[in-house]
């Protein structure tokens, strides 16, 4: 078997992102055969954007980066697996951007990221992956889905919550949060919830749970619906762990890990001389992580992501079955909101399938 690789610069002109395309010759018994892949750019840059302005690559980089790709399954980093030892902070991006921004493999919003002749559905130019920790892992992926999905998940919650309906049907209309296993009301938490199931708003919540199982390495079928919080003044979240020993008990398992995203931006996201005709914007609210003295300011589509668990996918000793272990160290707190509406939606993953999950 005999293998060339040629590679040459594709710019988009309808993008500010630019790709390798190379053509692999594949000749055997006497057969040859020819088919095309496109490689997206290599930028080892701390807050990793994944579409740029135009960079050549040598063909030594490029084949620096196949050779990656080939051995991205031997050592698990492609699987569910990644998670399971201690990365480095360029290791985490490198996998967050082809797990979530450079996978062709689910949907037509993500291949439009590399089609020339598709406007792309993702604010690309928002793309970018900041690492708070390495270990435990918290990071946050900017640009995780569109400012035209998050308005869509939001338009498909009923409200108001005092006039809702408590048949089955009604889930995606806002109620009283609640917590814990026992689903009680408490101070602690005093926004309003809503479930959305796939049905009410099927290609944002399908793109946002692709994005999230390629993320993680878990199944969408082990994923609970999404919930949609919404932020009232003076609302908040005390600081809280997303598992409690008592979700063990689930035939699910714990909640192994959790992706945040944001639905509207606070003030300090929106430039000044927008602010007066965005009256979707709030203050405060920002989501604070103590072990990390970390106060994460809400910026529209952005997703924070962590594992809730000591135990996770690829960890010395996992099993589906085991009990789950607290991480204290991702205790975390929703600040009260100053003023306006914080918008917010969640994914929880467990170990195992969840009944009537996505």
């Amino acid at each position: 078997l005999s293998l060339l690789l040629q590679y040459h610069l594709r710019i988009s002109s309808t993008m500010t992102t630019s790709c390798f395309a190379g053509s692999i010759f594949l000749a055997t018994a006497g057969v040859s055969t020819a088919f095309t892949i496109r490689l997206p750019p290599i930028l080892p840059t701390k807050h990793h954007h994944v579409h740029s302005s135009s960079s050549l690559f040598s063909s030594a980089q490029a084949q620096s980066y196949l050779d990656t790709l080939s051995t991205k399954e031997a050592d698990g980093t492609s699987t569910s697996n990644f998670w399971g030892a201690p990365r480095n902070e360029q290791e985490i991006i490198d996998f967050i951007s082809e797990a979530v921004f450079n996978d062709v493999s689910h949907h037509d919003a993500a291949s439009n990221a590399l089609n020339d002749n598709v406007a792309p559905t993702i604010d690309q130019h928002l793309q970018r992956i900041e690492v708070i920790s390495e270990e435990p892992p918290l990071v946050i992926v900017h640009g995780f889905l569109s400012t035209e999905h998050c308005d869509d998940i939001m338009n498909a919650v009923i409200g108001p919550e005092e006039a809702y309906d408590n048949s089955e049907n009604a889930k995606n209309q806002l109620k009283r949060s609640t917590m814990g296993a026992k689903q009680d009301k408490s101070q602690q938490r005093t926004s309003s919830t809503a479930w959305l199931h796939p049905d009410h708003c099927p290609k944002p919540l399908d793109e946002f749970s692709a994005r999230v199982s390629n993320l993680s390495g878990l199944p969408t079928s082990n994923f609970e619906n999404m919930q949609v919080v919404r932020y009232q003044p003076g609302q908040e979240f005390q600081i809280h762990t997303d598992h409690l020993d008592s979700f063990n008990d689930m035939d699910c398992g714990g909640r192994l890990a959790t992706c945040l995203m944001y639905l509207n931006d606070s003030e300090d996201n929106v430039p000044e001389e927008s602010l007066s005709n965005n009256d979707e914007t709030f203050t405060g609210g920002e989501t604070f992580f103590h072990e990390f003295d970390r106060a994460v300011s809400p910026r529209k589509g952005s997703a924070l992501f962590w594992w809730n668990t000591m135990e996770r996918p690829g960890s010395k000793g996992y099993d589906k079955n085991m009990f789950l272990n607290v991480d204290l160290k991702l205790r975390h707190a929703g600040l009260p909101v100053l003023s306006g509406e914080k918008w917010v939606c969640n994914k929880w993953m467990h170990p195992l399938p969840f009944p009537h999950g996505v």
